[in-house]
């Protein structure tokens, strides 16, 4: 009977934590995204959120306007960008260097997005959520180069989800 008893308050107190660790990663997920949000707003965007199109919002200014289309990746992923519309996740590694990545899957919604045809003052932009590891993108069979803010990334920018420096400076050319 003690046994029971036992199994019992360790398990309600296995749950008590489990409960407290997801609710602190949770919070601290929207606090980024908050943070990041609340810098493009003093930035002086205007953010709207799009619903049933190939993007998710609208984050503007006077001058300029990013068309906005979010990706949910899971922690410490890698983007591979092979070509226009096939986008590779790698993750599965963690925060291990140098560790392979031992699962990988491709994004499907992303075509439509890339085939978009942003208007003269609009730039395409994909953020990435949470922030990705690394994003990389194949030139060729054996080249690749890692994508920055303002690599042109098939007429389309790439950032992790709390990289602001586009937004502030949004026609660098690196």
């Amino acid at each position: 009977m003690d046994d029971i008893i036992i199994f019992i308050v360790l398990a309600v107190i296995t749950a008590v934590v489990l409960i407290l660790v997801f609710t602190k990663n949770a919070n601290i997920k929207s606090s980024i995204e908050e943070s990041f949000y609340n810098k493009i707003k003093t930035l002086g965007y205007e953010i709207t959120n799009i619903e049933n199109k190939c993007y998710d919002q609208i984050i503007k200014n006077s001058e300029i306007t990013f068309i906005v289309k979010i990706i949910k990746i899971p922690e410490y992923a890698e983007i591979q960008i092979n070509n226009k519309v096939t986008w590779e996740i790698k993750y599965g590694a963690g925060n291990t260097p140098g560790k392979a990545q031992p699962y990988k899957k491709y994004l499907k919604d992303i075509e439509n997005f890339m085939n978009y045809t942003p208007q003269d003052n609009e730039i395409k932009l994909v953020i990435a959520t949470p922030n990705p590891k690394k994003i990389v993108k194949y030139i060729n069979e054996c080249e690749i180069v890692f994508v920055t803010p303002y690599t042109d990334v098939y007429g389309t920018r790439l950032i992790g989800l709390g990289n602001t420096k586009i937004f502030e400076v949004p026609y660098e050319s690196k």
